[in-house]
């Protein structure tokens, strides 16, 4: 049976998502706060900004008191979407490789852990992402007007702050996509009585070397590899199961 990769189309999906939310919170610190440094930059060498600054990131907190909502609606679609096209790959190839239409025959596929827990994960990943930019983006202002530091110097440390949460904002899409197909996958064929499989990686140069080590290599379910786990468990890893049917 062939192995069935992550599906892109839920990843490029909840990444435009992610994407949307790191814009809007660029955007709120373009409105409110850099404005306010440059308003300011003459008191950094008193304590009459600081009080004001602190209101204006308080302000821009509150903004965000409805991402949890907004987080759960796009996990739910990114879980389950990722969920319908897996199960679709998966009986596909395993028709292919048996001649035989097996989804009818599990009657429950034991995923409902696997699916409350991811969404419950990217919730709060969703979540952690205004949190922590807020709380780096606060940092750098505060550690820099008590130093005096001009606004424009800040704001360049400030764009690359939001940068690096853009980056942030990918991986997650990447590295849960590939998770949660590793899940599903395994789950699924453990259902079927899968007990092997071969590991395959992405065949190109970025595979890392303790996972190009083990391609072609044949692991149990009950025994995963100590130091990267089954594929697609690592992060960012990209690597899956080539199921071993045994008939």
């Amino acid at each position: 049976m062939r192995a069935v990769s992550s599906p892109k189309s839920p990843e490029i999906k909840y990444r435009r998502q992610l994407d949307f939310l790191v814009r809007k919170l660029k955007q709120e610190i373009d409105s409110n706060l850099i404005p306010a440094l440059k308003a300011f930059e003459s008191e950094y060498v008193t304590d009459a900004y600081a009080k004001s600054l602190e209101e204006v990131f308080d302000r821009m907190r509150r903004s965000f008191d409805n991402v949890g909502k907004q987080a759960a609606i796009v996990s739910n679609s990114f879980v389950n979407e990722s969920n319908q096209v897996n199960k679709r790959r998966f009986y596909k190839a395993m028709e292919e490789a048996v001649g035989v239409d097996l989804q009818s025959v599990v009657r429950s596929e034991n995923l409902e852990d696997i699916l409350v827990a991811t969404t419950r994960e990217n919730v709060s990943l969703i979540k952690s992402i205004p949190d922590e930019y807020f709380k780096n983006i606060e940092s750098i202002v505060f550690t820099n007007t008590t130093q005096g530091r001009t606004a424009s110097s800040m704001i360049k440390q400030i764009q690359k702050q939001g940068k690096v949460t853009t980056r942030r904002a990918k991986l997650i899409a990447r590295d849960q996509s590939s998770k949660l197909n590793s899940a599903l996958n395994q789950q699924r064929q453990k259902n079927l009585g899968v007990e092997e499989y071969i590991w395959r990686t992405a065949g190109d140069s970025r595979v890392r070397e303790d996972h190009n080590s083990k391609n072609g290599k044949i692991f149990r379910w009950d025994s995963p590899p100590a130091d990267t786990g089954h594929p697609g468990q690592d992060i960012q890893c990209r690597c899956v199961a080539q199921p071993i049917i045994n008939i």
